[in-house]
C-alpha cells in the first residue's frame, strides 16, 4: 500500500494504524503512564514553540522513504512540531504531513513497542541520541524540557 492509499483509508476511532513498507501494522494502544508523559512533555513544550510552527500529538506522517505510488511508510510520532504552512496544506488539501515538513519528532518509548520504537523507528527517524535530565537545544528553535518531570 502506498502512503496515498493509506491516507485515503477511513478514520478509525477504535484502532490506530501505521504503514511499514506497504503493510498495515497496529501498534499497541498507549498506556496511562505513557499518556501522562506525553501530556507533560506537550505542556512544557507548547509555550516554547514559535508562532510560525505548530505542535501536534499523534498525527500521521509520510516518511517519504520511497517515491509516491510505491509501498510506503507512515508513522505516528507521539509529538511533532511542523510549519503552520504544512498544517494549512493538510487542512485545505487533505493528505498526510510529509517528513520534510516536520521540524521535530518525538517518540516516547513504550513497554509494548520498545523494539519497534528503539530499533525500527530509530532507523527511520533522525538519530538524536538518548538524553536524560534536562534537554536543551537551539535547533530547530530554542527549547528546554525537564525530562525527569515526564515520568
Amino acid at each position: 500500500m502506498s502512503a496515498a492509499e493509506f491516507a485515503a483509508l477511513p478514520e478509525d476511532a477504535e484502532a490506530r494504524f501505521e504503514l511499514q513498507e506497504g503493510a498495515l501494522v497496529m501498534p499497541p494502544r498507549p498506556v496511562p503512564v505513557r499518556q501522562d508523559c506525553l501530556f507533560e512533555l506537550g505542556s512544557q513544550l507548547r509555550p516554547q514553540v514559535p508562532a510560525h510552527l505548530k505542535m501536534l500529538l499523534e498525527v500521521d506522517v509520510d516518511l517519504q522513504l520511497v517515491p509516491p505510488g510505491r509501498p510506503g511508510t507512515v508513522r505516528v510520532p507521539d509529538l511533532v512540531v511542523i510549519t503552520r504552512a504544512s498544517f494549512d496544506r493538510v487542512r485545505n488539501e487533505g493528505g498526510l504531513l510529509r517528513a520534510a515538513e516536520v521540524v521535530l519528532a518525538v517518540e516516547i518509548l513504550s513497554t509494548g513497542s520498545r523494539r519497534t520504537d528503539g530499533v525500527v523507528e530509530h532507523g527511520e527517524y533522525a538519530d538524536a541520541g538518548p538524553v536524560t535530565g534536562s534537554f536543551a537545544s537551539e535547533v530547530p528553535f530554542p527549547v528546554r524540557v525537564d525530562l525527569t518531570a515526564l515520568g
